[in-house]
């Protein structure tokens, strides 16, 4: 298993975030996989969000977590066993959840956090060429991928919402809350880097930071 993170460009927040979930990986035995650059597959110039969508090319692994940078744990806990490696893993979205918000009718599923198997690689990089020229819709490759899972009737392994919460504004999690989603009620990037700044500020300690 593989934990696949993309920090392309100048994201500012990574020196909070990924200390925290470098340190999960260490705790679960993980490969943790940071692309840094563009990659050649890359061929529309797409945002480095779609460039998920290649993870098993670039990755040798017969399952790969993609996470997102901006997804951050807030303890140590058992990773592995909360998902199914027969199957793709994801959380529903949490729009789609307390807004019934399904964008096209299609939209369930949050893309920041999904464990695939080897076995969906070309599904995920066709996505890519299907799309990728004439992408108009929101939020990058995510729309897309849920149009694909709805399109094929694609089985999905919905793993708890504790691993993706995603942030909705000034709240208090609860304390089951595995990884905080600082997303969707996000006003601009300099708003993210200070919630996480703020989140490694108050779970350091649990990671011995």
């Amino acid at each position: 298993m593989t934990i696949f993170l993309i920090n392309v460009g100048n994201t500012v927040y990574d020196k909070y975030t990924l200390p925290l979930i470098e340190k999960l990986c260490d705790f679960n035995n993980i490969n943790l996989f940071i692309l840094e650059q563009n990659i050649s597959q890359n061929i529309y110039g797409l945002h480095p969000s779609w460039l998920k969508l290649f993870c098993h090319r670039l990755v040798n692994d017969d399952f790969i977590l993609c996470w997102d940078l901006d997804l951050v744990p807030t303890k140590l806990y058992n990773l592995e066993k909360m998902f199914n490696k027969e199957f793709l893993n994801m959380t529903y979205d949490r729009g789609f959840i307390e807004e019934n918000f399904t964008f096209n009718s299609k939209f369930k599923y949050n893309c920041g956090l999904i464990g695939i198997p080897k076995k969906y690689e070309s599904f995920f990089e066709n996505i890519y060429y299907k799309y990728g020229s004439t992408a108009i819709y929101p939020s990058y490759e995510q729309y897309y991928v849920n149009d694909e899972i709805y399109d094929n009737s694609l089985e999905i392994n919905v793993v708890d919402s504790v691993l993706n919460s995603m942030y909705y504004g000034d709240e208090i999690f609860s304390e089951n809350v595995l990884n905080i989603h600082y997303t969707y009620k996000i006003s601009s990037n300099q708003h993210r880097v200070d919630l996480t700044k703020l989140h490694f500020e108050k779970f350091k300690e649990f990671f011995n930071l």
